[in-house]
């Protein structure tokens, strides 16, 4: 699995804007073939930062979202929100497992 985190800083008068474009990218990268996951969350105790999860089964699987002509023009409404540069990292995954409260961690099924 892949695990991309893009953090980013937008500025306040481009924030309803910013929840128009990655609400919109959030539902559009959900219906793609191996995406597990794509969700966009806001920082509690930074205001104006956000983070975004997407869940990949694989690279290709990213490398096809990344071909889709509606990522491109996500990339593109999203420079002139921006407050400063975004930050996004790739992550590897070897395995998950699942915290039970029970039985602590567990692998999922």
């Amino acid at each position: 699995m892949i695990v991309v985190t893009g953090r980013m800083r937008i500025a306040p008068e481009h924030r309803e804007r910013f929840a128009e474009v990655s609400t919109e990218m959030c539902r559009r990268s959900r219906e793609e073939a191996g995406c597990h996951g794509y969700r966009v969350y806001a920082d509690l105790e930074q205001d104006g930062r956000y983070v975004i999860v997407e869940e990949w089964a694989d690279d290709a699987a990213l490398q096809s979202h990344f071909s889709e002509p509606y990522t491109r023009e996500f990339l593109t409404a999203l420079l002139p929100l921006l407050a400063e540069p975004a930050d996004a990292l790739f992550h590897t995954v070897a395995s998950t497992r699942r915290l039970d409260p029970e039985r602590g961690l567990v692998p999922l099924d």
